[in-house]
């Protein structure tokens, strides 16, 4: 088997993750790699090319997860590529009005692309990680709500009876604080729930791992309530206020 250049390991890969995903056997694609790249590979070539793919594609899956606004920029952009085809499709039927067939095929790859958009907007809530843990954080909600519907009042670790949820480090009843009202906060990212009173007053998500806080995120979100401050350290993340900002420097070495 000769030897690949980097171009034709990356059409390799392109033609072995399409056929792969068409259950195309394993010699139809042997075939197909030599057709188009003139060169021929073994069977084992072909099972380490598709160990290459699943590795690469968790990789990349998991990079997605780390990040709320990454997954939803990389899914924002697949929208937009289907919306673009929508509109050319509308074009050729337009530019068509004497063909029936051309329209009637433009009409056909136009109810794929409907069908497409809409299943992506039905599962982008359960493949993202804030809706895998809203899903989860729901059930443990539903499951906490009846407990209290059923007990009404717990007992706090200093003893006093709440129907408030008890947090690490809370500064409010165990403490005896005077107060009528009492509420914690909970980031809407990760949904991390902490008690400000214990933070000083801290409104932003104390989880170090959400992009929401310190860890900041990978590029500037689309915010519509806050400019994003870009850190200008070394590591280019991008925050949503300068005290988050200040806290990232003092937590990270750049």
């Amino acid at each position: 088997m000769r030897k690949f250049s980097h171009e034709e390991r990356s059409l390799v890969k392109s033609i072995v993750a399409t056929l792969s995903i068409k259950r195309i056997p394993e010699l139809e694609i042997i075939k197909e790699v030599e057709r188009q790249t003139g060169k021929t590979i073994t069977t084992r070539f072909l099972y380490y090319v598709k160990e290459q793919i699943k590795k690469e594609s968790s990789k990349w899956y998991s990079q997605l997860r780390e990040s709320e606004f990454e997954y939803i920029f990389e899914f924002k952009e697949r929208v937009n590529e289907i919306v673009d085809l929508q509109r050319r499709h509308y074009q050729i039927i337009d530019d068509n009005a004497n063909n029936p067939g051309i329209q009637q095929a433009s009409l056909v790859a136009l109810h794929k692309l409907n069908v497409t958009l809409s299943s992506y907007f039905d599962i982008v809530p359960h493949l993202t990680s804030t809706g895998l843990r809203q899903s989860q954080k729901e059930i443990e909600r539903e499951t906490q709500q009846q407990a209290d519907r059923t007990s009404g009042i717990r007992i706090s670790p200093a003893g006093h009876h709440t129907r408030m949820p008890l947090v690490d480090n809370c500064q409010c009843i165990p403490n005896g604080i005077n107060t009528d009202t009492v509420r914690h906060i909970e980031c809407r990212y990760c949904l991390q729930v902490w008690c400000p009173r214990a933070l000083g007053g801290q409104d932003w998500c104390p989880n170090p791992e959400c992009s929401n806080g310190i860890k900041g995120s990978k590029f500037r979100p689309y915010d519509e309530n806050y400019t994003w401050i870009e850190c200008t350290s070394g590591c280019g993340m991008w925050f949503k206020t300068e005290e988050i900002l200040q806290a990232h420097l003092a937590a990270y070495t750049h």
